[in-house]
């Protein structure tokens, strides 16, 4: 994902599961749930694919890890919960990243909230959330980055949460996003809890 031309970016990964199987963690709507063609997917959401609460999504996977990327919504970033969910049993990495720039690293295992990251608040120590917020600084040492000041170093915020999830293993093929048939759906927000 580092280095490509990904300005709007809300994606979420899991490790050890299908697509299909993040897609129900994430309340995929079951009568909105198939693998579609380029054209049907268009068909399908091409009118409301970023309307506010369309909750459009594509899913894949790459490598160990399923990867959902919302077109519309960042529920799964703005929703600590449903994050829980996902990582059941295995571990979550939700991805946010938009022109304001608004950029949000967000890593759970097993249910629990890890680490989270974003550029309103920074990296440094205080600002951070999780019941281990300090998990990644080792990693962000190495690219650059100085955690207990806020500097970014090279790679900037967006680079940096990049990087570390792809030092996770997480990631995504840019050839999945333009394959032949891709697997879809709406999601069904929390009611309280829309983004």
């Amino acid at each position: 994902m580092y280095g490509a031309d990904l300005p709007l970016v809300s994606v979420t990964f899991a490790r050890d599961l299908t697509a299909r199987q993040l897609l129900e963690r994430m309340r995929a709507d079951p009568s909105t749930l198939a693998e579609r063609t380029q054209e049907e997917f268009r068909e399908d959401f091409g009118d409301i694919l970023y309307k506010d609460g369309a909750y459009v999504v594509t899913a894949g996977r790459y490598e160990s890890w399923a990867w959902v990327w919302e077109h519309d919504s960042w529920l799964c970033v703005g929703d600590d919960d449903l994050l829980g969910v996902v990582s059941a049993g295995t571990a979550a990495v939700a991805l946010h990243a938009n022109e304001k720039p608004m950029v949000d690293f967000r890593y759970a295992e097993n249910g629990r909230l890890v680490t989270g990251l974003d550029t309103l608040l920074g990296i440094q120590p205080e600002h951070r959330t999780g019941q281990d917020p300090h998990r990644f600084d080792a990693e962000l040492r190495a690219l650059g980055a100085r955690p207990d000041t806020g500097e970014t170093g090279p790679l900037g915020l967006r680079g940096l949460f990049y990087r570390l999830a792809e030092g996770l293993g997480a990631g995504m093929d840019r050839t999945d996003l333009l394959a032949g048939t891709v697997l879809s759906a709406r999601l069904q927000p929390h009611p309280d809890r829309a983004v």
